[in-house]
This record gives structure tokens, C-alpha cells and sequence, in this order.
């Protein structure tokens, strides 16, 4: 598993199916003075759960880092790390992705470990480290299933990466984990789109553009806004590829609660990365919690 967040760094606007005989043959997408036409049924893509199916997450690589997210990764450490209050040692990214954070912070001097359950991204994590001249460890696993003892004094789970498993122990068990690898004193940093956020900003259906692939997207808030659907259908070169993907909705106390549940404390919230408060302008949730 790897990192999705509806804050992607895209141009993302409304679009409208049409309603009548024609929307039971075709969905339509108006995006940009561009019509696409959906036909009523598209290939199933995998029976995996979407967080599990490699074909997800290579169709989305370039819409979720695209490079102008890549080069943001300096200055979201530099705030990240300062809410944190750390300034080196052994940091966990976890899940990492294509390590556009852990290649930072290995050239900060910092020893990384950054764990994925998807290999696609650790070869470019890997290739990304070795033309950075650094070299951070990478290891392919669950995080559900990853832990190491004390073996860090920072934990970053960021970028809308928890949440994934429709079982919510699975989401103790990763928190359990993300505990159990701090040492004593180690700080958790985790950043994601909240329930609180979500309501603000909700919009049925979205659709994105990034180097001429499109991203069209459906939302569905349910279980008491516990749970959100979410249909994404990706338009690249003439060709058309749908995904479902779902997470959990936590709001600033539910998330809290849970980590505290699990032995953290010092369990703070803010409203961005540079520790505004958690109010009604918050653009994110970033919860800092301490071990």
C-alpha cells in the first residue's frame, strides 16, 4: 500500500453526468472543452482490495507525484520536523511511497528506514536515492504487519496513508505498530484529510488534469460518515481505467482517541503542517504524538 490523498497537487474541478436516456448507455465528463464518453461497464482491474492491486497504483503513479509534489518534499519536512521538534536520528516513513521523503531526509543526514507494500515505488525510491547519492534502507511489506522495536525516534505516516482497511482492528494494529517502533521519546507525525476537512470541502464528483492524463472522480459519503466510496476513473491516451477506493473517515478526536488507545500520549492536532490551529480553517489534520 501506498499514499493517496484527495489534496493531490492537480487542478480539480466539478463535472456533471447528464441526466435522461443517454446516461444509462454513457457517462459524460466535460473537462477543460474535452468530452469523455465512459461505456456503461469498464474491465474489472483486479479482485484485490485497491490498496493491494499493483495495477492501481501504477496507473496513478504520475497523477499522485507528479514533480512539482516531488520538490515540495524539502519544505514539508522543514515543517513537518519543526512541529515534531526533531532534528535528527532514525526516522520510519512509513508507508513511503516513491520516498520522496525518505531521499530528503537521508540527505539531511537522518538514518531512514522507509517501509511499502507496493515494489513498483521502491524501484523508484531506490533509483531516486542512488541519484541523490544516498542510500536509506527500503523494505517491502505491510504496514499493518511491520514493526521493529524501538528502533526509531520518528514515525511519518502522512499524505492521506491510514485508513485503508475496511476492518477497523486492522487500523489499531497499525497504530499498535507505528507505537512499538518508537523508542521512548520518539514522536509520531501523521497528516491526512479529516472527516472535519472532508465536510468542509465536499464535492460530489471532481475531475483532475496532470501532463494530459485525466482523473474523474466520484465521492460517497456512508456509514454515518464513518466511510467514504470513491470512484476514480482515469483517461490517458484514449484509454479508460476504473478504480474503486475507499478509506475511513476519522475525525481530529476519533484519531486521537485511537492513538492514545494505544499507548501514545502528548497527542496534539493542528490545522497544517506549520501548526495552526485545528479550527474551522484547518486544511489538513496533523496530529504530532509522542511515546
Amino acid at each position: 500500500m501506498s499514499r493517496t490523498d484527495p489534496d493531490v497537487a492537480l487542478r480539480t474541478r466539478i463535472y456533471r453526468p447528464p441526466s435522461g436516456p443517454a446516461a444509462s448507455r454513457a457517462t459524460r465528463w466535460h473537462a477543460g472543452g474535452t468530452l469523455f464518453c465512459r461505456p456503461a461497464e469498464f474491465p474489472t482491474m483486479s479482485d484485490d482490495p485497491w490498496h493491494e492491486d499493483p495495477t492501481f497504483w501504477g496507473t496513478l503513479e504520475g497523477l499522485l507525484f507528479p514533480p512539482e509534489k516531488l520538490d515540495a518534499a524539502a519544505d514539508e519536512l522543514d515543517a513537518l520536523l519543526s512541529l515534531a521538534g526533531v532534528d535528527g536520528g532514525r526516522v520510519l516513513d512509513i508507508p513511503c511511497g516513491v520516498g520522496r521523503h525518505a531521499v530528503e531526509l537521508a540527505g539531511r543526514g537522518f538514518e531512514v528506514t522507509g517501509v511499502d507494500a507496493t515494489g513498483r515505488y521502491l524501484e523508484t525510491a531506490r533509483r531516486r536515492a542512488e541519484a541523490a547519492g544516498v542510500d536509506p534502507e527500503f523494505v517491502e511489506a505491510d504496514m499493518r504487519a511491520f514493526a521493529r522495536p524501538e528502533a526509531f525516534d520518528l514515525v511519518l505516516n502522512v499524505y492521506t496513508s491510514f485508513g485503508y482497511f475496511e476492518d477497523r482492528t486492522d487500523d489499531r494494529r497499525t497504530a499498535r505498530s507505528f507505537h512499538e517502533s518508537l523508542a521512548d521519546g520518539g514522536r509520531l507525525v501523521m497528516s491526512l484529510t479529516s472527516k472535519e476537512v472532508v465536510a468542509e470541502r465536499f464535492q460530489e464528483r471532481t475531475w483532475s488534469e496532470q501532463d494530459g492524463t485525466y482523473l474523474l472522480e466520484e465521492h460517497d459519503v456512508r456509514d454515518d460518515w464513518s466511510w467514504m466510496e470513491n470512484r476514480w476513473v482515469v483517461v490517458e491516451d484514449g484509454e479508460t481505467r476504473e478504480f474503486e477506493v475507499s478509506h475511513r473517515l476519522y475525525s481530529a478526536h476519533e484519531l486521537s482517541t485511537l492513538l492514545e488507545s494505544v499507548g501514545f500520549d502528548e497527542v496534539d492536532v493542528y490545522g497544517d503542517w506549520q501548526g495552526a490551529p485545528f479550527d474551522q480553517d484547518a486544511e489538513r489534520l496533523v496530529v504530532v504524538a509522542g511515546k
